[in-house]
């Protein structure tokens, strides 16, 4: 049985949403748009609509301080609850990526946390706003085998994901604690599909006993900028954190710094100015090295801003093979076809568990003719006009 389509978001409910994800000052420019807003909306639709998207401990807090609006105490509680758990959970968390780091830097092998709450504290000044479910780190790719063999001699099973003819991962391998006793793991070696050195080169610390290391602000800016774009521009959380991010770290970015990035690691050019031009549109981000997306991006920008909030999984899951479409490097559509039409089975045994359909998955034929169809249904959008305010 396939998951109906989730209904329409309340527009003003939405449009307070989005509002608050954005920077500082795109907040502060709309300050009277947020009051006429929170007088109008239904709070309890609100914080439905937050909860499902896990945006109650990132949106809820702006939500509280809006001046001259009383959200009543439903928001105020869900709020409280969801960044009790985020902190009760980044706890555990960072708790077991400590561990394994140090396990790592035992056996010479470098590593960094990606997202999760180390991004939190740094942007939010929070490590439970973000909500996390398993630990992310990053190591080289010539020591990702290293690494899966260390996690193991803590407990965690071996990874199950397919390998190319270097023994790596698309992304990452996932491994799961065989006791329970600690969170899922993933062992990036890199974070984007488009790139093999920028991870590895600007990402991960230099040395090994390099206590409270981070990337040059223009790196992290760059990550967040992939991460967003990897996501398809879906949803609100990826947007909110490069708003965050910007108010707290954007003036230690150099203007011209994310073009000399994009021209050092070509593949990512137009991936990075797609998402640049993106959060500047969404969220108010400046763009301070002027770079300009291609044809193929300012599509993928226009048919993320035509996107409801809330979809199916399977309109969430063509959006994001769609925008990853549209910015794969000419080089790389033979890869694209392979990622999200022709995946291996157990990607499409995921996304079926994930779509809510019961009994056997597609085959993959029928998996790749569902995704097209779900591409044509999609690109559609673009036929429409656009309502309301952007993505």
């Amino acid at each position: 049985m396939t998951r109906s389509a989730q209904p329409a978001v309340p527009t003003a409910e939405l449009e307070l949403a989005r509002l608050c994800t954005g920077t500082a000052a795109r907040r502060a420019a709309a300050t009277a748009r947020l009051g006429e807003l929170g007088a109008e909306v239904d709070w309890g639709e609100l914080t439905t609509l937050l909860r499902a998207n896990r945006l109650l401990p990132l949106l809820g807090p702006r939500l509280l301080e809006l001046a001259e609006v009383d959200p009543g105490e439903q928001l105020a509680t869900a709020v409280a609850e969801s960044l009790a758990a985020g902190r009760h959970q980044a706890m555990l968390l960072q708790t077991a990526a400590d561990l394994v780091v140090a396990e790592l830097g035992e056996r010479g092998i470098a590593a960094t946390p990606l997202k999760g709450p180390s991004l939190s504290e740094a942007i939010y000044g929070d490590p439970g706003r973000r909500q996390s479910s398993d630990v992310d780190l990053l190591v080289a790719a010539e020591h990702l085998g290293a690494a899966v063999e260390v996690a193991r001699g803590l407990g965690y099973g071996s990874p199950s994901d397919r390998v190319d003819r270097r023994g790596l991962p698309l992304l990452h391998f996932s491994l799961v604690h065989e006791r329970g006793e600690l969170p899922p793991l993933e062992l990036h070696w890199r974070i984007h599909w488009y790139e093999t050195r920028f991870a590895g080169e600007r990402l991960l610390p230099r040395q090994l006993a390099a206590a409270g290391w981070r990337p040059d602000p223009v790196d992290e800016l760059a990550a967040l900028l992939l991460y967003y774009a990897r996501d398809g521009f879906v949803g609100l959380r990826q947007a909110t954190d490069l708003g965050a991010w910007w108010d707290r770290h954007g003036e230690g970015v150099e203007a011209g710094a994310l073009a000399a990035l994009a021209a050092r690691y070509p593949r990512l050019g137009p991936v990075l100015s797609t998402s640049a031009l993106m959060a500047a549109l969404a969220v108010g981000l400046p763009n301070p090295s002027g770079l300009e997306p291609p044809a193929r991006g300012r599509l993928a920008i226009d048919l993320a801003r035509r996107a409801p909030l809330l979809r199916s999984q399977e309109q969430l899951f063509a959006q994001i093979g769609l925008v990853d479409g549209l910015l794969s490097p000419r080089r790389g559509r033979r890869a694209f076809l392979r990622r999200q039409i022709a995946p291996p089975r157990e990607v499409i045994e995921g996304r079926a568990r994930k779509n809510g359909r019961e009994g056997r998955p597609p085959s993959p034929a029928g998996f790749a003719v569902r995704t097209v169809f779900r591409y044509g249904l999609t690109l559609s959008m673009l036929l429409r006009p656009r309502h309301g305010a952007p993505a």
